[in-house]
């Protein structure tokens, strides 16, 4: 009989390795999925999967990043990162499927639900990376903090006006 703690270990390792390899299999898969046509009568779901079968290198590159997601999740340091990493896929792929209404997104649904089980088998190691997180910087000194913030708005301008620069440099040199 399997006690509490390793029956949750293997109730884990299972739904990691079921998420995983859903999403192993989603990730490779893109490369063909949207290669078909769809039927006229699911007409939000021909739009998106027109617009998903226009770019070969978008759809390669979204499905790299479910297999990395996938990698991070089976991995146990790494696990909450992939929890995290699979949450902003599959929330992305649940809005589109609402909006777009394709069926399938009641799969997606499931992963999502399955990946918050797993951070909540993690809740402990979540909840004190929130902390860690959300804990304010003690290096900004009150008596010089007007001027860190000056300094800290000056800079975040001028990496904004180099960022624009920079896009609309690289914009025109790819698209004229």
């Amino acid at each position: 009989m399997l006690k509490k703690n390793d029956f949750l270990t293997v109730l884990e390792w299972s739904c990691c390795l079921y998420v995983a390899g859903m999403m192993i299999l989603f990730g490779a898969g893109k490369y063909q999925q949207f290669s078909h046509s769809v039927n006229e009568k699911f007409k939000g779901m021909k739009i998106m999967w027109d617009f998903y079968s226009y770019s070969k290198p978008f759809v390669i590159t979204l499905g790299l990043f479910e297999i990395l997601g996938a990698v991070l999740l089976i991995i146990p340091k790494t696990r909450i990162i992939g929890c995290l990493f699979l949450t902003s896929l599959l929330t992305n792929v649940i809005l589109q499927d609402y909006f777009y209404d394709v069926p399938a997104i009641f799969g997606a649904i499931t992963l999502q639900l399955i990946v918050f089980f797993i951070l909540w088998l993690n809740r402990v190691p979540v909840i004190n990376g929130i902390k860690a997180f959300t804990q304010v910087s003690k290096r900004i000194g009150t008596n010089n903090q007007i001027k860190q913030i000056l300094y800290i708005v000056l800079c975040t301008v001028l990496i904004f006006v180099f960022m624009f620069y920079l896009i609309t440099f690289l914009s025109n040199i790819f698209i004229f």
